[in-house]
């Protein structure tokens, strides 16, 4: 298949769209077949609506990675490019590449959304969250964990902590912002942090590598088991956001090329002096 752009076509077909491999000699009308859907022509001309112009959205983008550059000459700065997935993954990384799919984006109310999400999988369906996320994933992907050991959810609330602390860093607004955390969850987090503290160190959650337990914690969904019935979700990520909060404010001549190549998150704990129960003595 003759393209401008090989490797981000190769992306969207084989592992986004999933119709076939490139290398197919009927690919091309595989490819057409799929976007004469009349579900993709209507999504199609809503993204074409929306996001006529995405000058805002790539200039703060850019303006990310090139602190991040600044700060660690060896972070790649990748080629940026938007797509339509057909509601599949909202962002794809590869080699040096990310690609934003622009129908994930279209406003938490958007019927199809309606139709076929959850509500809380539909608030981080708004061109709000489109900026957060592109940096979230393709951050990750270059500064991921360790592989070859067995990861906590110490590890996973502060590594999910770190990049986006940095990414509020870089875009100079609050860690409430940057991960899109209302005043309602806020204040509950906060008149909770101490209790949910000392559950997660009571049962030793902090040390388990249980996947279960640790998207229980991390992941958008209506409550967090363990917790409460009225409890928000995504706690996880409160908890790392503090916890890198606090290292930070105590280690303030680590730069974020430091921060983002340290894994030692038991290390970046005892360090942090982040401790709810004293914390608010």
């Amino acid at each position: 298949m003759n393209t401008e752009y090989p490797a981000a076509t190769r992306l969207l077909i084989e592992e986004v769209l999933t119709i076939g491999s490139v290398e197919d000699p009927r690919i091309e009308q595989r490819l057409r077949e799929y976007y004469l859907d009349s579900t993709m022509q209507v999504l199609l001309e809503d993204v074409h609506d929306e996001y006529a112009d995405l000058n805002a959205e790539e200039t703060e983008i850019s303006s990310v990675f090139e602190q991040v550059k600044d700060a660690d000459p060896s972070f790649r700065i990748p080629f940026m490019y938007t797509q339509i997935s057909g509601l599949n993954q909202s962002i794809v990384v590869g080699d040096s590449l990310l690609g934003i799919s622009l129908d994930k984006y279209l406003g938490r109310d958007y019927p199809l959304y309606r139709k076929y999400y959850h509500d809380y999988q539909r608030r981080v369906m708004d061109r709000s969250w489109l900026v957060s996320d592109a940096l979230f994933y393709y951050l990750s992907h270059e500064y991921p964990l360790p592989d070859g050991k067995v990861h906590t959810l110490l590890d996973y609330i502060s590594d999910y902590g770190k990049i986006h602390w940095v990414i509020a860093h870089c875009r100079n607004i609050s860690l409430e912002q940057e991960a899109g955390f209302e005043e309602e969850r806020v204040l509950w987090y906060k008149d909770n942090e101490t209790n949910v503290w000392n559950w997660l160190m009571g049962h030793g959650a902090l040390t388990s590598a249980d996947l279960t337990m640790i998207r229980l914690f991390m992941e958008p969904r209506g409550t967090t088991p363990y917790i409460g019935k009225d409890s928000p979700d995504q706690i996880g990520l409160w908890l790392g956001l503090q916890i890198i909060d606090h290292y930070m404010k105590s280690h303030p001549r680590v730069t974020i090329g430091e921060l983002l190549r340290e894994n030692d998150y038991g290390k970046i704990l005892r360090e942090s002096g982040y401790h709810p129960s004293a914390n608010k003595k």
